[in-house]
Parts: C-alpha cells; structure tokens; sequence
C-alpha cells in the first residue's frame, strides 16, 4: 500500500468519528425496524410471556403461522421501512459529513459547529451519491443483460459453465459497485479536503483513480473485506445461540455479538475514510 496513506487522526477525533457513526446506524436501524416490530406485535402472537422467544422454538410452527396470517400487514410494513431507510439515508450524510470534517480537521470542536458544516456539505454529499447510485444501477442493468445473454449462448453446453458463467458476471459487478463505492468516498474527501462543488469533486476523485488505482480500488478493501468477515463471524456464533430460552442472557449476548460486528466494520471504514482523505489531499483543489 502506499506510504501516503498511512496518515492517521489522532485517536480521540477517530473514537468520536466512530462514535457518531455508530449511534447513526443504530438510530436508523431503530426506526427502519420499528414498523415491522409493531406488525409483528399487533398480531398477538408474541404477547405472552415469552415474548418472540417462541417464534424461535424448534419447527418454527409460530412463525409460519405469523407469516401466514400476518402477510398483509407485514408487506405493508416492507414498503414503510423501505421508505424510512431512503429517507435515513439521506438525513445520515449530516453525520457522514460532521464524521469527515472531524477526520480531516484532527481537531475537537464543539458537535454542534461539526454538524453545522456537515448540515451546509450535505447538498454536494447528496448529489455524488445519485451519481454514484444511478451509475451503479447501470452497472446491475448491463450485468444481468450480460448474464442473460450468456445463459442464451451457452445453453446447450456444460450446466457448470452455463451456472457458473452468469454468477461470474455478478461478481464482476459488485466488485465494480464497491469501486464505484469507493470513488463515492475518495470524492466526498475531496469535496470536505478542499470545498468543492460535487462536479470538481467528482472530477478530482476520477483524476486520483487515474493516477493511483491501486490506492483508490484496494484501499477500501480491509473495510469491506473486513465488514463482511465480522458479519459472518457474528451470524455463525447467533446462531449457536439459544434464542428460544425465557432468559433474556441469550439475547442479551446476541445483541453483544452484534453490536461488536457493527462497531468493528464502523472502525475499518473510518480507517479507510482517513484513507481517502489523504488520497483527496494529493491532488490541488481546483474550484468551479
């Protein structure tokens, strides 16, 4: 890895950073998941002592039967946790931003003058993230017309070539969405190194893939790497743990595991955000 990346902000600005991040997700993963839980409560099966303990019970009768007699309201609850994660989404690049400028400024402040320079850089944050999602979607589109088109080609051939040859292309195109990912975050550094309009950040982002695409494309790759390794670790030991007990230690201790996993993946994109803030400093600003 380059020796240019090896800048980190002190450790009470990155512990801070972390902290804000984290509380964020938590908070949208409250709200996103409370009309499911209110779904799900409302239909009375999970009212007696026990609470959803016995949805977890051997043969899983209950929950089938939750499923079976809840569809309606849980497809409805579906689209309003949809509409409040788009919504959370966007309210979580105050932070995102507020957790940027502390990384780049190495220096404490008041919270309140952090979010306020977070709250007037969310518009720019806003619009590099539509580009970099609408260049996704195109990703996905072009991937599965591939995919289809390949599945045409090769029927008649080898079932494991013909499986393998589509799920090849898929692959291919997340990795090309996390690079696209990664870009996203090298643009966002730019924009909060140099406060740039999101087209010269965007455009100073391309210029640093262009010159140094090792650092742009494998600098992120301990934080997704990593992210997903902590998540699997914690779904394996979840699932070595009884739910199905009265005792709340179970659940108590897969909250643990899970919160664990989430602070973890938060720390290694930290890491990789003052990654790319180094990166976005290479480059001169150059303004609109």
């Amino acid at each position: 890895m380059n020796h240019a990346l090896t800048r980190r902000a002190p450790s009470t600005a990155r512990v801070v950073a972390i902290t804000l991040l984290w509380i964020t997700r938590t908070l949208v993963s409250l709200l996103v998941a409370y009309p499911l839980v209110f779904a799900i409560t409302s239909t009375g099966l999970v009212s007696d002592p026990d609470r959803d303990a016995v949805l977890f019970r051997p043969g899983a009768l209950l929950l089938l039967e939750l499923l079976r007699t809840a569809a309606p309201a849980l497809i409805a609850a579906l689209k309003t946790s949809c509409l409040l994660w788009v919504l959370s989404a966007i309210i979580a690049l105050l932070p995102l931003a507020a957790a940027l400028d502390l990384l780049r400024s190495q220096r404490m402040e008041a919270l309140g003058v952090q979010l306020t320079r977070g709250f007037r850089l969310c518009p720019r944050f806003l619009a590099l993230s539509a580009i970099t999602l609408l260049a996704q979607s195109a990703l996905v589109l072009a991937a599965s017309l591939l995919a289809a088109a390949l599945g045409a080609a090769l029927r008649g051939h080898d079932e494991r070539l013909v499986t393998l040859a589509p799920l090849l292309v898929f692959v291919l195109a997340a990795l090309g969405c996390a690079g696209l990912g990664a870009l996203l975050d090298v643009a966002r550094a730019a924009l909060i190194q140099h406060e740039l309009a999101a087209r010269s950040a965007l455009l100073q982002a391309l210029t640093i893939l262009r010159e140094s695409p090792r650092d742009v494309l494998f600098g992120c790759y301990p934080s997704v790497t990593g992210s997903a390794f902590f998540a699997l670790c914690a779904a394996w030991f979840i699932t070595r743990i009884d739910l199905s007990q009265p005792t709340t230690r179970a659940i108590a201790l897969a909250f643990v595991v899970h919160q664990t996993a989430v602070i973890a993946s938060i720390a290694l994109r930290a890491r990789w955000l003052d990654g790319a803030l180094t990166l976005a400093a290479r480059v001169p600003s150059s303004r609109d």
